[in-house]
């Protein structure tokens, strides 16, 4: 029925013109023949019919017929869009909200700079050449699913139900929009994953081939330039914002600075930072002043053993502590915290937080260089046995049965300096 509204809705438009290849065109559509739909809509788009360019667009954004691809259904949208089309205005102004900024100027430029041809020059080889590149995309798409352990049928091509299912159950694991089409981006994803099930393609890899954390829980790279979504980040306080080439960006400067600590004083020290957290409001209660310190979070379950892999930048000279780690309880006060304290000897700690009492489980001598990247890995075992590592060096070892239950998220505090988070991903065991 859908496809009979669209072919009214064309025939009812001012000053329309068909010919033979568009009505071919329409009749393989509406009979879901997709390949020759595009091959019919391709060759009469490229002359500047704009019904063709917007039907072209269809096929490019649902990856019907070619391998889906927005800027070209965009940039196919733009262009009939010029010509008057208001149906493509609309799909287009709709698309584009679905597009990170940098593939929505690349379909700009693609618009502002394509000039009608003859139907002849772009009507054989290169639609031929489409169709077997959709075949062939798709049949690599079906190995590399195989390959990741998802039942996606013969890699020969053809979509059918298995391979889209196959689709989605992978897109649903690795957190990326589930539409069950096949794509150049999919096959990109595929591609660059580990050939083991389980790890997002876009995720640094779990490391060792035997590691038990196999189970992507979250992960974060900030290319989409918003943390509000894909995962779902919280702040609490504090400023925070995704700026470009940067990733997710945290600066908080202190309204006091920190009172020099003798060293063995330096443990409470850490403490009093983390837990003033505390101060926020809860329940029916509100805090007297705001917060000194900025917070984000992102709730999500978070198996007992764990692997947290994540790159650090340290922007500008730090004043108080960064602290980081997976919580329990929904106040976020129970859990592990890796904490990076500037101006101390012994300057990343390793802290315990519970309902009963707090404690720093080592200290050890790091510091941070400004504008320098960190990679920083944070294991625990399912015998309680926990590692740090920067820069692929392991700085602590120490074993901590304390917390048996699983985590219930991932929180960040600033608690003064300016930091860049590129990327993190957490993982978990089955």
């Amino acid at each position: 029925m859908r496809y009979l509204l669209i072919t009214v809705a064309l025939m009812l438009a001012p000053g329309a013109l068909f010919a033979a290849d568009f009505n071919a065109g329409m009749a393989a559509y509406e009979r879901q023949d997709y390949t020759t739909a595009a091959r019919e809509f391709s060759a009469l788009a490229e002359t500047g019919d704009q019904y063709a360019q917007y039907l072209l667009g269809r096929l490019y954004e649902k990856g019907n017929g070619v391998v889906q691809d927005y800027v070209q259904a965009h940039k196919w949208y733009n262009l009939a869009a010029s010509r008057g089309s208001s149906h493509a205005a609309q799909a287009r102004d709709a698309l584009a909200k679905q597009m990170p900024s940098g593939q929505t100027s690349k379909a700009q430029l693609l618009a502002s700079s394509w000039k009608p041809g003859a139907v002849a020059a772009t009507a054989a080889t290169p639609l031929a050449a489409q169709s077997a590149t959709f075949r062939e995309v798709s049949a690599a798409i079906q190995k590399g699913l195989n390959d990741l352990g998802y039942d996606a049928g013969t890699p020969d091509g053809v979509m059918g139900g298995k391979t889209r299912a196959a689709i989605r159950d992978y897109q649903t694991d690795r957190g990326i929009p589930v539409d069950g089409q096949p794509s150049q981006a999919l096959l990109d994803h595929l591609t660059a994953a580990p050939r083991t099930a389980g790890v997002d393609a876009k995720a640094p890899a779990p490391a060792a081939a035997n590691a038990p954390w196999r189970r992507l829980l979250l992960h974060d790279a900030f290319q989409d330039g918003d943390y509000t979504n894909n995962p779902v980040w919280t702040v609490t306080a504090g400023r925070f914002a995704v700026e470009a080439g940067i990733g997710l960006r945290t600066v908080h400067e202190l309204r006091k600075p920190p009172a020099e600590s003798r060293s063995e004083d330096l443990p409470k020290a850490i403490l009093s930072a983390i837990l003033a957290q505390a101060t926020r409001p809860s329940g029916s209660g509100a805090a007297t002043e705001a917060p000194d310190y900025a917070e984000i979070y992102a709730d999500g379950s978070i198996t007992n053993a764990f692997a947290i892999q994540l790159k650090l930048t340290l922007l500008q000279a730090a004043t108080g502590p960064l602290a980081f780690g997976p919580y329990q309880a929904g106040d976020r006060m129970s859990g592990y915290r890796l904490v990076y304290t500037p101006n101390v000897a012994r300057g990343l700690h390793l802290v315990r937080l519970t309902a009963s009492g707090s404690s720093v489980i080592e200290s050890v001598e790091a510091k941070f260089l400004l504008n320098r990247e960190y990679s920083v890995r944070w294991t625990r075992d399912q015998r309680g046995e926990m590692t740090v590592s920067l820069d692929g060096k392991e700085v602590i070892r120490v074993s901590d049965r304390s917390l048996a239950d699983p985590f219930t998220g991932f929180t960040l505090v600033n608690r003064g300096g300016d930091y860049a988070l590129q990327e993190i991903a957490v993982y978990g065991v089955d």
